[in-house]
């Protein structure tokens, strides 16, 4: 029972790194956007309703709490003696191992001593462990010159802090001296409802009403209901001997770095201002991993900020990056070229931000980007190939793709190219349409022909590559570019006849037969074919050409087209046509010869 009274008090309090640690594996970080809403969700228990049961409840017993605290206390590492601070409530194992082995568990009283049976009383305020240890070895000694004296910390004490600000419930919070900011706030928000990134809902102010640290903080924001947001970068930590920490816990996440983030200490008070972005803010952008627009924090510099960027890309000029400042006139911007490679490194010195500072990176020319094109069809080793561009042509890819195969059909190969999406408008067939005839004087028959071509636009590059690959007409080849796709499509075997005949459809390929002999194939001509009109659509280029001046290929197509209906109206018509025209010109003659 008593195990697993452990084990539930041991999850109850590492539920907290759990849950942040789950928030960032499952969150993708694909812009700044998402880094902060990681960073401010990362105090609301509203986003893991599941694990809201193993979280601390600030309606149980404080006393009772503290006892648990006692009981287990995670640790994030090794204690470091060097810099740990020791305080009352710490408890510590003394030693001697010798001819007179002594081993006692003391503790360090509130007066800052530690009373070491059969020694005394020894003075330990204001020491960090490795002193505390130095100090008591060193008493010890007076009196035990021979044997090994050792000093170990067993547990560490537990305390209170005091958080405020824009919090869910400011107050006082129990921590362990090795307990981080980020813990105690996590804490002082873990109250159902509230969410950080929101104005403070009307239906909140009646519980807040009853906390006199809120209303000492909020009285006036109330009155007008404006909205608060949790600073994260500008959280102040006020020790009890005046000294002020600033802690960054945007910076913390973004670079590991526990300085941003630090250890607690007795009677501590932590504020959390309200956000200010409108005023105080420093935007990065270009070649960096997380462009956005963060906070502005007092101790901010250059590489601070490309810290909590996430560092710059692989394609960053880091020996040209520019930084614009608002002057203090606030009328014109100063331009500043920076060397953040030497920043970095540490040969030139590090600057630091003011508030509306934009950073940006720029991408290094030319760009060493890997370009690449695919291969479809009928060639020996279809898939993507790898290409420099201005310099790959289409007959060196077809030969590393070990050349065309029997079936692959020339005359209907083609080349997509599809560009760099720069303006998205640019795409838009609709868009290019009415932009291209907005100017023209085209008529009516030919603004409908217009619109039938706009509608079938591809991208298609134009290659022949009967005359390329057959012909060996070099002058026929091209560069290719990033993303193109060539497609060698399979031959067919078949001519299609269709239109003013028997049986529509595919008919085999025959060598020098006509189209006389396709169209016998299919049932001859229909009752109102129009013979002496048949055309033949060429496979690759779609051309209708006479079936007299070509020679039908695999792929192609024949056509035969309809005669005109000649009704009663037709005739009347054409008549009509006529005698209008005979009589305009009569007229004309007429007021001439007058």
């Amino acid at each position: 029972m008593k195990i697993v009274k452990i084990t539930l008090i041991f999850l109850l309090l590492v539920t907290q790194s759990v849950l942040s640690q789950d928030m960032l594996n499952n969150e993708s970080l694909e812009d700044s956007k998402t880094l902060n809403r990681y960073y401010m969700n990362l105090f609301s228990e509203t986003k893991n309703k599941e694990s809201e049961s193993l979280l601390p409840k600030f309606d149980v017993d404080k006393e009772a709490l503290l006892e648990k605290l006692k009981e287990a206390i995670p640790l994030s590492g090794f204690i470091k003696p060097d810099s740990y601070m020791t305080g009352p409530g710490d408890i510590l194992n003394i030693g001697i191992w010798g001819e007179l082995e002594f081993n006692n568990i003391v503790s360090i009283t509130p007066e800052g001593t530690l009373m070491i049976p059969k020694f005394g009383v020894v003075d330990v305020k204001d020491l960090s462990l490795k002193q505390l240890k130095e100090k008591v070895v060193s008493k010890l000694r007076e009196n035990y010159l021979k044997g090994e004296i050792t000093v170990t910390l067993v547990s560490p004490r537990i305390f209170t802090v005091t958080v405020s600000g824009v919090v869910r419930n400011p107050g006082s919070y129990f921590a362990s001296s090795v307990h981080r900011v980020d813990q105690v706030v996590y804490q002082a928000n873990l109250s159902a409802g509230f969410e950080t990134q929101q104005s403070l809902e009307m239906s909140n102010e009646k519980d807040l009403a009853n906390t006199t640290e809120y209303i000492k903080y909020f009285n006036k924001d109330l009155e007008y209901n404006i909205p608060r947001k949790m600073s994260l970068r500008n959280i102040e930590v006020i020790r009890e001997n005046g000294d002020t920490l600033i802690a960054d816990l945007v910076r913390f996440y973004a670079t590991g770095d526990y300085k941003y983030n630090p250890v607690l200490l007795d009677g501590d008070r932590i504020v959390i201002p309200n956000q200010d972005m409108a005023s105080n803010s420093i935007t990065i952008s270009g070649a960096v991993r997380l462009e956005g627009t963060y906070e502005y924090s007092p101790i901010d510099s250059v590489s601070s900020i490309f810290s909590i960027a996430q560092g710059p890309t692989k394609l960053a000029d880091l020996e040209n990056v520019d930084l614009y400042r608002i002057r203090e006139d606030s009328i014109g911007i100063n331009h500043v070229k920076l060397n953040l490679k030497k920043i970095l490194s540490g040969k030139n010195i590090d600057i630091k931000m003011q508030p509306n500072d934009r950073l940006v990176v720029r991408e290094l020319y030319p760009r060493p980007a890997a370009e690449n094109i695919i291969l479809k069809g009928e060639v020996r080793y279809p898939g993507l190939y790898p290409i420099i561009r201005n310099k790959t042509k289409l007959s060196e890819v077809i030969e590393l793709a070990g050349g065309f195969t029997a079936s692959a059909s020339l005359t209907e190969a083609k080349v997509i190219r599809s560009s760099e999406e720069i303006d998205p408008a640019e795409y838009n067939p609709d868009y290019n349409r009415l932009s291209e005839l907005r100017l023209s004087d085209l008529g009516f028959n030919n603004r409908r022909y217009y619109n039938m071509e706009a509608a079938i636009r591809r991208n298609f590059i134009s290659v022949n590559f009967e005359k390329l690959f057959v012909e060996e007409d070099v002058e026929r080849d091209i560069y290719l570019r990033n993303g193109d796709i060539i497609l060698i499509p399979p031959k067919t075997n078949t001519i299609y006849v269709y239109g003013q005949v028997a049986e529509t459809g595919y008919v085999t390929y025959m060598p020098n037969a006509d189209y006389e002999d396709y169209i016998n194939l299919v049932g001859g001509y229909g009752e109102m074919a129009r013979e002496s009109s048949v055309m033949v659509v060429k496979a690759g280029s779609k051309l209708w050409i006479d079936p007299d001046d070509t020679t039908i290929e695999p792929g192609d197509a024949i056509f035969v087209p309809r005669e005109l209906d000649t009704d009663l109206n037709f005739y009347f018509q054409w008549i009509s046509n006529i005698v209008g025209v005979i009589g305009g010109v009569a007229t004309i003659y007429l007021l001439f010869t007058k």
